[in-house]
């Protein structure tokens, strides 16, 4: 089968196209046939080996979380089903033609949603929904900010946090204050370059990091958390409460519900462009410029 691998890291160019074995399932697994993965933030991340140092990985690697496709054999799922998921992170594996998932990790496509679309959802998904329901445990009435509200992640956590009751207050770039009012938000700053006057949050979802996000994060409750999903860390010194890093895990039962939320229009998950899978490298290059306004997905 084909596949895109790094075999050291560096630059879009160290993505290479490779001639690999097909994956053999193991108990429990289920091997698909990708008809879509998405390109996000961390795959380039991974690529020029920004964790290296506590999460190494061992070449020729192939990245790729985000995938959908067809079941092609293996456990789970009869064979063509239409399935979508999140791969183990560690592993990976999604830039390829086909790979071996645990079937637990997989969920069949709602109708209505098309491959690139499903591709779209799962990581970005199920951090913002986990954010909201385990990383701050947002109750009805409490008011959170939530930063990047209009990115992939943010999007997510606004639905689930106004799904939840909450006062939802959105920080983000000045020209996407429109965008996200639109999304449901009962307020809007423009991050780095408005103060919050308004009362002090109880939580804060936060996908920026960076020192503009901890000013903001000064007017945090006692007693309030801090869940950020950044790799860029927020500067801690005299906050209210240590910023702590979520962690996002597979959930089937999640997965399922961002699907059918995505395909009864609860929630809109752009999809920017498609881009053939030999293409990898200027993918690459497009997610890191970013201004995108969406996804980009490789095709195999």
């Amino acid at each position: 089968m084909r596949a895109i691998v790094i075999n050291r890291h560096g630059g879009p160019d160290v993505l290479e196209r490779v001639m690999m074995d097909m994956p053999a399932p193991q108990p429990g697994e289920t091997l698909v046939r990708v008809a879509a993965v998405a390109v996000n933030p961390a795959d380039f991340k991974w690529r020029a080996g920004m964790f290296q140092a506590f999460m190494p990985v061992t070449f020729p690697h192939v990245l790729g979380y985000d995938i959908a496709g067809e079941v092609a054999g293996g456990a789970g799922f009869s064979p063509g089903t239409r399935v979508f998921g999140a791969l183990d992170p560690f592993r990976k594996g999604g830039y390829a033609e086909y790979v071996a998932v645990p079937a637990e990790y997989l969920r069949e496509i709602p109708d209505g949603l098309d491959f690139p679309a499903a591709a779209a959802i799962p990581t970005a998904g199920l951090t913002g929904l986990q954010l909201v329901e385990r990383g701050v445990d947002l109750q009805p009435g409490q008011r959170v900010l939530i930063t990047g509200a209009l990115g992939a992640v943010g999007r997510f956590a606004l639905h689930f946090a106004k799904a939840r009751g909450a006062h939802v207050v959105c920080a983000v770039r000045a020209a996407h204050r429109d965008g996200v009012m639109a999304l449901g938000a009962d307020a809007v700053l423009a991050l780095g370059e408005e103060d919050w006057r308004g009362a002090p949050f109880d939580h804060v979802i936060d996908t920026v990091g960076g020192e503009a996000v901890a000013r903001l994060c000064a007017h945090l409750k006692p007693g309030g958390r801090i869940a950020t999903a950044a790799t860029t860390p927020i500067p801690a010194e005299g906050l209210p409460a240590s910023p702590e890093f979520f962690a996002v895990r597979s959930c089937g039962s999640d997965l399922a519900r961002l699907g059918q939320a995505v395909a009864s229009g609860a929630i809109k998950v752009p999809v920017a462009q498609l881009i053939p899978l030999d293409q990898a490298a200027e993918a690459h290059r497009l997610v890191e410029r970013g201004g995108q306004g969406g996804k980009v997905i490789l095709i195999p």
